[in-house]
């Protein structure tokens, strides 16, 4: 059996980009073209002012979350064709403010939309859990008949052939599908940017990253153009945006969602070994994730996919007792600012308060943990990016040529079988540095999740690369995260100068936040991530659940 290879253009890079962004335009109708002039920095109401939202579609599009829409729709309070013409509209309008799609279908969505109602209307009941919603696809996830260029100029233009799985289980359950969302080139960077595209700004403020490598994705939802979203995950790609936009987003463990038939940057097959990539919704609420996870758990996707393991959904007792949370303050370089150590310590008092168990801990091995996950993803050299590029002409994009990862020496089979190795005993040693915690717990039991950043500044301006071992640690430990917004930038409380850096990687950091420049970031959302044991995604989501009821602005 031959293996798998990626279709390719050969073309000219540019050629490909003007017809891509072309085809793109015409798939945006003229009445719902709009402007804004003159611009603002923040864009987030640019939805409520343009004009082009009825007062209905602005009621489904601005007051729920998934998981509430949902049931007005499984009432009879909207059809599927009103939210879906809605969530067309207002993506429409995201996309003209922000640059953050790349392959749009609203006509098939509302002829599946008419279909779901025609359903709904015959049988008086929904086809599924997720009848009538609109979801939003990163590019990286398959749709038979769309491109998935993925940054890369020599997919343009090379429909799929195949449903990923993940979409097919999607669409099994009722959800309907509608746009596919802005990635940077090589989708190994934290700012979604690529030379097809361009780059996706932040509806907050537009000159601070939209982050990557989900960060169409983000800008889309925090726009309300979506309520709902799959993205993906091997370094912090679906967890960075989210902290960066102030929405909500899960990485599980790798076997819990289908991953199978995915478009990746590396060539077929390198994404099942190493560290894994893994699908991961996003959301307005933390609710929505797990709903999301729950139902396709339901629909038994190991018996359509390979990459997924035997994982039930199942939920867990009632916890009568207090939690016990591991804390982690610091990365072991960079150290945080003032935001983040702030929205850290209220949340660490909020739960003492409550009753719950704060234990200090660190994080353990975080170097060793940092250089196999780069040893791993450089594997190849950067040297089948490389060779994609190089079939239309395109160069580097500015973010992957500055980031530091490729171009770099191709390794052996037998060193990354080393490399293998070297992973499966850090993550015993964690297993155990885990289980030791019952050591410092008052009930005698280890802790029940850990609370962290998910990095130790906000979010940054476009282009300024900062690293952070916040991130990838679970990546490589294969650990489920939950990224929660609690609290905003305010310089009231948080106007304060740091100490000197510790090394040049803080030296950088603490630049974002110098005397005439930090100022910019007042009203910035700042969250947190709760992080649990391998594939308890049930626990963590139970853990969050009690979290929530002591902060109380958590959704």
């Amino acid at each position: 059996m031959k293996p798998v290879t990626f279709p390719v253009t050969r073309k000219p890079w540019q050629e490909l980009r003007d017809a891509k962004l072309a085809e793109r335009e015409s798939k945006i109708p003229k009445e719902w073209r709009v402007k804004f002039d003159p611009e603002p920095t923040n864009l987030l109401s640019l939805a409520q002012s343009c004009g082009l939202l009825t007062l209905r579609e602005l009621q489904i599009t601005d007051n729920y979350d998934a998981t509430s829409l949902l049931a007005e729709i499984a009432k009879g309070t909207y059809t599927s064709l009103e939210v879906t013409i809605a969530f067309c509209k207002r993506s429409a309008i995201a996309q003209q403010a922000l640059n953050c799609l790349t392959e749009i279908f609203y006509d098939e969505a509302i002829e599946r939309a008419k279909w779901l109602d025609d359903e709904f209307q015959k049988t008086g009941r929904t086809v599924g859990p997720l009848h009538g919603l609109p979801i939003c696809l990163k590019d990286s996830v398959n749709i038979a008949g769309y491109d998935s260029v993925v940054g890369i100029a020599a997919y343009a233009f090379q429909p799929e052939k195949e449903n990923s799985v993940i979409v097919d289980l999607m669409l099994k359950l009722g959800a309907v599908l509608y746009v596919k969302t802005n990635v940077p080139q090589s989708m190994m960077v934290p700012d979604t940017d690529n030379n097809i595209f361009g780059t996706t700004r932040n509806p907050i403020h537009k000159e601070i990253t939209a982050s990557g490598s989900s960060g169409g994705l983000a800008a889309l939802i925090k726009f309300r153009g979506s309520l709902l979203g799959i993205g993906t995950d091997v370094g912090g790609s679906i967890r960075v945006p989210a902290y960066s936009h102030g929405i909500y987003s899960t990485k599980p463990s790798s076997g819990r969602l289908p991953y199978h038939n995915m478009k990746g940057y590396l060539e077929p097959g390198a994404e099942t070994v190493g560290v894994l990539c893994v699908n991961a919704p996003m959301a307005v609420s933390y609710r929505d994730c797990e709903m999301l996870m729950r139902v396709i758990a339901e629909t038994e996707p190991w018996l359509y996919d390979p990459s997924c393991q035997y994982l039930p959904w199942i939920q867990p007792k009632p916890l009568s007792r207090t939690l016990s949370l591991g804390v982690i303050r610091f990365d072991g370089e960079v150290q945080t600012l003032p935001p983040i150590t702030r929205a850290l310590n209220e949340v660490c008092n909020k739960l003492k308060a409550a009753g719950h168990e704060i234990i200090e801990l660190e994080l353990y091995k975080f170097q060793d943990i940092s250089d196999n996950a780069v040893d791993v993803f450089t594997a190849d050299g950067g040297e089948f990016l490389k060779s994609q590029l190089d079939i239309s002409g395109e160069p580097w994009s500015t973010a992957v040529a500055n980031g530091g990862m490729y171009p770099c020496e191709k390794k052996g089979i037998s060193e990354f079988h080393a490399y293998s190795s070297v992973r499966a005993e850090l993550q015993r040693a964690w297993l155990k540095y885990w289980e030791e915690t019952a050591q410092k717990t008052k009930s005698g039991l280890p802790v029940d999740a850990l609370i962290l950043p998910i990095q130790s500044f906000p979010a940054r301006p476009d282009g300024f690369l900062i690293r952070s071992h916040f991130s990838r640690t679970w990546n490589l430990l294969d650990y489920p995260g939950i990224i929660f917004p609690v609290t905003t930038v305010d310089m009231a409380k948080d106007d304060i100068d740091m100490p000197p850096p510790l090394n040049d990687m803080d030296a950088k950091a603490q630049s974002t936040w110098a005397k005439g420049v930090r100022e910019r970031l007042q009203g910035f959302p700042i969250g947190l991530q709760l992080v649990g044991q391998r594939q308890m995604e049930p626990k963590l989501f139970q853990t969050m659940d009690k979290i929530a009821n002591v902060l109380g602005n958590v959704q």
